[in-house]
C-alpha cells in the first residue's frame, strides 16, 4: 500500500497523543476523530478532535467529564460524519462535525456492568448489527469482554445489553514459553485489541493473554470474526508460538473504519518487519507493507477508508494521504 501525501494538519503544541493509536476513526465524511490530552497553562486537558483538510476542531472534555488525563473514552462512528463519545459506563456525548456538543445521553444498565468491574477503554466501536454497535471494555490496561450498546439518536436512548464473553480455549494460550509451568492449562479471555461489528459478525484482534506486553511480550495474536454470542466463527490470521522464540514479540491490530483491512504494527523493532506497519486484506488474505510519503517514514498509520488514510508523525502533524 503506497500512501501519497495530500494535506498536513499541525497539532497544538504539547499535543500527547496517547490515546490516539485506539480512538482514530475515518467518519464516513473522510474526516479522522481522535482523543489526545494538551498542556493548557500548565494543565491537561482531555480534547476530542476533528480533522479534515482544511483544519482541526475540538472539543474540550470538562474535570467532571473525565477522571484524569489517562482516563478512557470511546468515539462511536454514527454513520453520518458525527460521533458519539462514550465517557464512562453511564454517559455519552454526541458530537456534529463542527465539535458541537448535540447531546448528552445516560446510559441505561450501568449498574450490571459496574458490578462486573467493568470500565470503558480507549476505544472505537464502528458498524451495526441486531445487537448495536459492540464496545470493548475492561480497563485503559486491558479488555477482555464486549459488550453491545443499543444507541438510537432520534429518541435520545442509550442502553447496554448483556456482555459477550469469548472462550479462552479457542486461542493459543502459552503464557511462559514453557511446558514446564501451569497456567496454560486455566486459558482465560484473550486481550482484545479492537473490535468492528461487520454484518452478522464481529470482526476482532486479540493481543495475548497478557496485559504487560512490554515487559515480557506477547504470546500470540489473532484477526477473528465472532458469532454474536462470542464463540469463534472462522480465524482469519494467527501468530503464536513467540514466548518460545528469542527476544519479545508482539503486534497491535487495527481494523480500517470501512472494515476491509487490519493495520498492523509491530511493538518491538526487533522482528522481521523492524517495526514497520503493514496491512492485511480482509477480501484475500494479502499482507502487503505500507509505503509513506517521503520525508514521514517513521509515522504511524492511523486508520483508512475508501481510499484515504490518516497518519500521524513525531513532529505533532497529522497527515492526510491517498491511496
Amino acid at each position: 500500500m503506497k500512501l501519497t501525501l495530500s494535506a498536513e494538519i499541525a497539532l497544538p503544541e504539547s499535543t500527547d497523543t496517547f490515546h490516539l493509536a485506539k480512538t482514530a476513526l475515518i467518519a464516513e465524511d473522510r474526516a479522522l476523530w481522535g482523543v489526545v490530552n494538551v498542556e493548557v497553562d500548565d494543565e491537561w486537558e482531555v480534547r476530542v478532535f476533528r480533522a479534515d483538510a482544511t483544519g482541526l476542531t475540538h472539543h474540550a472534555l470538562s474535570g467532571p467529564d473525565v477522571d484524569d488525563v489517562f482516563s478512557a473514552q470511546t468515539l462511536i462512528d454514527l454513520g453520518d460524519g458525527t460521533v458519539a463519545v462514550v465517557l464512562s459506563t453511564g454517559a455519552l456525548r454526541i458530537l456534529d462535525t463542527s465539535c458541537s456538543v448535540i447531546a448528552d445521553l445516560a446510559i441505561g444498565g450501568e449498574d450490571a456492568l459496574r458490578q462486573s468491574g467493568l470500565q470503558i477503554a480507549p476505544s472505537t466501536a464502528r458498524g451495526r448489527s441486531d445487537l448495536g454497535c459492540v464496545l470493548r471494555l475492561g480497563s485503559r490496561f486491558g479488555a477482555r469482554t464486549l459488550v453491545p450498546l443499543q444507541l438510537d439518536t432520534a429518541s435520545g436512548s442509550a442502553t447496554w445489553g448483556e456482555a459477550i464473553a469469548l472462550d479462552g480455549t479457542s486461542y493459543p494460550t502459552d503464557r511462559y514459553g514453557s511446558d514446564d509451568f501451569e497456567g496454560n492449562d486455566a486459558p482465560t479471555a484473550p486481550v482484545i485489541g479492537d473490535v468492528s461489528t461487520a454484518g452478522e459478525n464481529i470482526l476482532i484482534c486479540t493481543e495475548g493473554s497478557s496485559e504487560s506486553v512490554l515487559k515480557y511480550g506477547m504470546d500470540f495474536f489473532t484477526v477473528d470474526r465472532l458469532n454474536t454470542d462470542g464463540t469463534l466463527a472462522e480465524r482469519l490470521l494467527e501468530q503464536s508460538g513467540w514466548k518460545r522464540m528469542p527476544g519479545k514479540h508482539g503486534w497491535t491490530g487495527r481494523i480500517t473504519s470501512d472494515a476491509d483491512a487490519i493495520i498492523l504494527t509491530p511493538i518491538f523493532a526487533s522482528g522481521e518487519w523492524k517495526g514497520k506497519q503493514r496491512v492485511l486484506r480482509l477480501s484475500d488474505g494479502d499482507l502487503s507493507p505500507i509505503t509513506l510519503p517521503r520525508g514521514a517514514s517513521k509515522s504511524t498509520v492511523l486508520d483508512v477508508r475508501d481510499g484515504r488514510a490518516w497518519v500521524v508523525d513525531g513532529r505533532g502533524r497529522l497527515l492526510l494521504c491517498e491511496l
